[in-house]
């Protein structure tokens, strides 16, 4: 086996973890905004999750966030190397999408409602940003990762030496 073939491997390996990660942590966010429902009648879902309880909420959301960073780095390498053409160009809005979150959670990119530098509170105060620019990203990234690619029609690609006659014959 080649390096490139080994490096392949491993980089699948790695996007099946990151979307396992990326289902653990917002499953553990639903989770526990179920359980804060059960505990307070009334309460809808998005109120549970609004409760934030400190050990469940902030390691749901570095879960995820671990997931989408282990999504975007083995996901961009397996289609770097053995991707096709189109597979190839999904990585360029991916890594912007991506790059773009993590520079406002970060503090690079200035936003009003935010100042950073606290990427899990960032992604805690706007989850459907979070969502929509690194985890669905991501998650989609991987699983490109991980389709296998379609076989290429064999062909010699040789044209015929002589052109043909009326007959279509050569």
């Amino acid at each position: 086996m080649s390096p490139s073939d080994q490096l392949v491997s491993r980089g699948r390996q790695l996007a099946g973890f990151s979307l396992a990660l990326l289902f653990l942590g917002p499953s553990l966010l639903v989770v526990y905004a179920w359980v804060e429902v059960l505990n307070h009648p009334g309460y809808s879902l998005a109120d549970g999750y609004w409760i934030g309880r400190v050990p469940w909420t902030p390691a749901g959301i570095v879960l995820a966030l671990a997931g989408s960073v282990a999504g975007l780095g083995s996901g961009g390498l397996v289609v770097a190397i053995v991707g096709g053409w189109w597979r190839r160009m999904l990585i360029v809005p991916v890594a912007a999408a991506a790059a773009v979150w993590w520079g406002l959670g970060l503090g690079l990119i200035p936003y009003p409602r935010f100042h950073g530098p606290d990427p899990v509170t960032f992604a805690y105060d706007l989850p459907t940003t979070a969502a929509i620019l690194v985890l669905l990203p991501a998650a989609l990234l991987a699983l490109v990762a991980l389709a296998p690619r379609p076989p290429d029609r064999p062909s010699s690609r040789l044209r015929p030496v002589h052109p043909p006659d009326r007959d279509g014959r050569t």
